[in-house]
Formats: structure tokens, sequence, C-alpha cells
């Protein structure tokens, strides 16, 4: 199995550190000895908070990511060997600013892959979605956000193809679990710190769903920046596929709360099984069950609880803000 234990000592550049995936590939990356570089356009350590005690103690550069200056200047200060880039604006920010979405996702991406060019990094890991197979194929769901993602691939192969770098893209599914708490697509995480509250909370939606738990994600992205995997990689990662009557009964299984339910269409996204791929090149274990990722999100958010996180007040602004 690949262990996170190859980075330790070594400083990793993570961009998108404020976000869901990037908060736990910081706490991952603390836990196993290496040295986490955020670079962010905002210090913001609100996901950190939640998962980690001393959020405060990482390292963390404000810079945007369209600035090449900045960045290369960060990788310099800190003798940057990893690169795991996150950040991106989602697919809403991308349709509300399309110009400026545009820049962070394309420009920023790019400027990843140069930085990493210039500066002889070849362990680079990249977030990509499954909006980008969507948008390349024309099936069932195009947007600005997936065109970015397929033009992120895109450039990815052309710099492995021109300047040998190589770089393992990452296609989660949806993601849940602790920090998880924007976007329609993050309701099963909200029904779930829902009843660590006792609150009543339904989901918007129905069907199934390829589900990724935080964690297993972040592990992955970690794992693609342990070594040099030569070529320009893209997989898929579809976790654990699950219906959102399965997931509320057992979220009710582990809290007994009554106050969940769902109403709905079923989601856009194809509920796809893992097929193994990205495991198979990373040698790391499968994603975990489904009955695992509810417990422990649940047992995450009572941890939480205990270090005086106010979960009341996180469960209510978190509903304001998708709302």
């Amino acid at each position: 199995m690949t262990h996170s234990s190859d980075l330790q000592g070594r400083a990793v550049l993570v961009t998108g550190a404020a976000g869901c995936i990037g908060a736990w590939t910081v706490k991952l990356l603390r836990d196993a000895g290496a040295v986490p570089v955020v670079f962010d356009i905002a210090d913001n350590r609100q996901r950190l908070e939640l998962i980690m005690s001393d959020p405060e103690s990482v390292i963390w550069e404000l810079g945007d990511i369209t600035d090449f200056e900045r960045l290369s200047a960060v990788a310099v200060k800190h003798n940057i060997e990893a690169i795991i880039h996150l950040a991106a604006l989602q697919v809403p920010f991308c349709k509300a600013d399309p110009i400026n979405s545009t820049k962070i996702n394309v420009m920023g991406s790019v400027n990843i892959l140069e930085l990493a060019r210039q500066r002889g990094i070849s362990r680079l890991s990249y977030a990509s979605s499954i909006a980008a197979p969507a948008m390349a194929d024309n099936e069932w769901l195009a947007t600005l956000y997936g065109a970015h993602k397929v033009c992120g691939e895109q450039m990815a192969a052309v710099y492995w193809q021109d300047w040998g770098v190589p770089s393992v893209g990452i296609r989660p599914a949806i993601i849940y679990g602790p920090g998880r708490d924007q976007g329609m697509s993050a309701a099963p995480t909200v029904a779930m710190l829902a009843a660590t509250v006792d609150q009543h909370y339904s989901i918007p939606f129905s069907g199934d769903i390829s589900f990724v738990h935080v964690e297993d994600a972040a592990s992955r992205f970690i794992a693609a920046a342990t070594k040099s995997y030569q070529g320009a990689h893209v997989f898929d990662l579809n976790g654990t596929p699950a219906s959102i009557p399965d997931v509320l009964e057992l979220v009710r299984a582990q809290r007994a709360s009554g106050q969940l339910d769902y109403t709905g269409d079923a989601m856009p996204f194809p509920a796809n099984p893992e097929n193994g791929e990205l495991d198979a090149l990373l040698n790391i274990a499968p994603c975990r069950s489904m009955a695992e990722g509810v417990k422990d999100t649940l047992n995450s958010f009572d941890q939480a609880r205990e270090r005086g996180i106010d979960l009341n007040d996180l469960f209510l602004k978190t509903v304001e803000r998708n709302s």
C-alpha cells in the first residue's frame, strides 16, 4: 500500500485548502509528518477547525492562483517538493462570473503545471471532476465548470507530452463527510449533521448516487503526490454507490433520528461503481463502505463538538448558505 509517509518531512503545496477536500488533505498530510503549505486567496480555516485541534499552526500563504510570480515565490521560499492542486470555483460561481472563474480555473491550473515544469516538481496531483467527461462526451450535463476541467486535463496531457511533467488527475463523484457544507450535493452530509444536533432536514433530491467519503478522496490525492507516476493520468473516483433512502436509513441506525426525509427528483449524475483503476495505480485500499462512511462522519461531528465546535450553529448557517 502506498503511504503518505513517503512525504514525511517534505513541503507539499496545497491549493484550495479552505475547501472540504483541501482541509482533509492538510490534516492527513500533517498526520503523516509532511509539511503542508497552503496557498489560498484568503485565510479561512473554518473547515480545518472542524477536523483539527490546531489549525492555526498550519503554514498559510496568501496569494491569488492567477499570480504566477507570487506562486513561484512561495514555492521557492518553502522548497516545495510536491503539489496537490484543488483550487477552483464551482458550478454556480462559474455561471455567475464566467470571466473570473475561467481565469481561476484555467489560468490557475496552467500556472500550477508551469510551476512544476520550471521547478522540476514531478509529484503532482490535481482535482478534475465528473463534470469533465460529461462535458467532453456532451451527454447529460454541460457546464462552464466542466469545460474548465476538460481544459485542465488536456493541458496536463500537453505538459507531459511536451515537457515530461507527470501528473495524476482525479475526478471525484459526490463528496460527503465533515466539511462538505456547500452546494446542493452537500445535502446528505447536512442530513448527518442534522441528525447529530437533532434537527429536521429534508434532502432536496432522490435517486442513486456515487458517494466518496472526503477522507478517502484526500487520501488518494496525497497518495498520487507521494511519487512521480510517469504520464498524464486521469481517473474517475466513484467510491460507493448508494440510494438516498439507504443513506438515511444508515443515519437513523446510528442516531435513531426520525426528522430526516427527502423529496424531489434524482440528481443528474450517474451512480457508477468504482472501477478500481486509480486504486490499482496508487496501491491503496478501496474506499470505505457507505455504512462506515456514515459512522465515521457522525463520529467526526461528535469529536468536533467535544473540542467546542457549536454544531447547532454550524447546521443553521449551512442550511442558510444553501437555501
